[in-house]
């Protein structure tokens, strides 16, 4: 196998200096290019626990990943069980079956395309070492392969959470089995998945805790970078700099920077504004490292001082993020934790300025699956992110961590910027006026 260069770095990457007390982050675990993070062994232990809630029957799981500047990005269901990155790759796992389980199939090879997009490997003894398969096919014996199947035990189970944008393929490809062999049934394995990759191992949270670390380091060049007269593009423009530099392929998402009035539009994302005297400038991004996101938001005054109604507004929103953090804890749901964060808010007579959830999971995906509805676990990974916008007076507050809930409470796990105005103030002052 080989390593991905850029991923396997050195745990004395440079990186900023925590400003909050911690304990040394984890090494990281051996990454493989191009897209497995991990070893085979890894995906293998999750279709077994997922084979295991399933019981009987067959499911199938579409790659439905999407293109971007950065290339192909795989959908997180599919990388989560298999690490393989390749387009239009189908995995079927059934239970039930004598000798194989699982099968991985892959399109065909066309020599023409990939003279244009890049030589695929041929299946073959070092392709199944390298995925952790011993049974890969090309996609044209899937139908048959799923009739055969089937027809042995069943039951076909849709393990994928359905979006309404569009039809799933999983209940296509269903319809025509079904069509071919009378009696069997399709059922729903509900929250499974989304559960197994809430709940994030010790692997897992060394890369997630890495892919932070880059974002903070991409956060104190973009706020070297705020002025009076300066683009909120530059802004932007250096903390993704920062990213790629330290390995990071893509941001998990679309970086907000706004001022003054554009901090109070929650997902602005033109950045081209000049930021003002006297104004503040929100900033919500995050870094994508070995396929994990990353999702923090500060915001900071524009000429490193906060106002007094900036300053009595930014404590609030701290104080309703701190209310949230004290809950966390396995057993709590998340509606207790939005519950005491829009107290603090309502009491002070801001919650109409308070227009959106509290946050959501992190993980494969910068909004990531999991349970809203289910009590938090151990090694979930949340962001608390409350805040205020009043469009009227151009500002927008929002403070935004990531949150690791431990066996006996939580605890940050993005410390290494500042939080409170104090401490903001502080780095502001010690950067200088002159923005260098």
């Amino acid at each position: 196998m080989r390593l991905f260069p850029a991923l396997a770095l050195s745990a004395t990457l440079a990186l900023p200096a925590a400003v909050h007390a911690q304990a040394a982050d984890p090494a990281l675990p051996t990454l493989i290019e191009p897209g497995q993070t991990q070893a085979p062994s890894v995906y293998a232990a999750r279709r077994a626990a997922l084979m295991k809630a399933m019981g009987d029957g067959v499911a199938v799981i579409h790659a439905e990943g999407q293109d971007d500047s950065a290339g192909y990005r795989q959908s997180s269901d599919f990388l989560y069980l298999t690490g393989v990155e390749e387009k239009g790759a189908v995995l079927v796992l059934a239970p039930k079956e004598r000798t194989y389980r699982e099968f991985l199939y892959l399109p065909s090879r066309d020599p023409e395309a990939e003279r244009v997009t890049g030589m695929r490997d041929p299946i073959d003894s070092a392709l199944r070492a390298k995925y952790g398969f011993d049974k890969i096919y090309r996609s044209g014996g899937l139908l048959g392969g799923l009739i055969d199947m089937a027809s042995r035990s069943p039951t076909l189970w849709q393990v994928t959470r359905p979006s309404a944008a569009a039809e799933p393929k999983d209940l296509e490809l269903y319809g025509r089995v079904q069509r071919r062999v009378p009696g069997v049934a399709v059922k729903s394995l509900g929250w499974t998945l989304a559960t197994m990759r809430a709940r994030h191992d010790d692997a897992e949270l060394a890369i997630m805790q890495r892919s932070i670390r880059i974002t903070e380091e991409g956060f104190l060049a973009a706020w070297r970078a705020v002025r009076p007269g300066a683009a909120e593009g530059e802004v932007r423009a250096e903390a993704e700099r920062v990213w790629r530099s330290r390995g990071s392929r893509r941001a998990a998402y679309d970086s907000i920077v706004g001022s003054g009035p554009n901090a109070a539009i929650l997902h602005y994302a033109r950045s081209e504004r000049v930021m003002q005297d006297g104004e503040l400038v929100l900033m919500d991004m995050g870094a994508e490292y070995a396929h994990y996101a990353t999702d923090i938001t500060r915001t900071v005054p524009v000429n490193g001082r906060f106002t007094a109604e900036q300053r009595m507004l930014y404590e609030l929103v701290l104080k309703a993020q701190q209310a949230a953090f004290k809950l966390v804890k396995p057993g709590v749901t998340y509606e207790d934790l939005d519950a005491a964060a829009r107290k603090v808010i309502d009491e002070a007579g801001y919650g109409d300025y308070f227009i959106h959830g509290l946050g959501h999971f992190v993980g494969l995906d910068v909004h990531d699956a999991g349970a809203y509805q289910k009590p938090l676990e151990a090694g979930m990974v949340v962001t608390i992110e409350p805040g205020i916008y009043i469009p009227g007076k151009s500002l927008g507050i929002r403070i935004e961590d990531e949150v690791l809930v431990t066996p006996t409470g939580a605890r940050y796990l993005s410390t290494g910027l500042p939080r409170t105005a104090d401490e903001i103030e502080r780095w502001f002052a010690a950067r200088g006026a002159s923005g260098k």
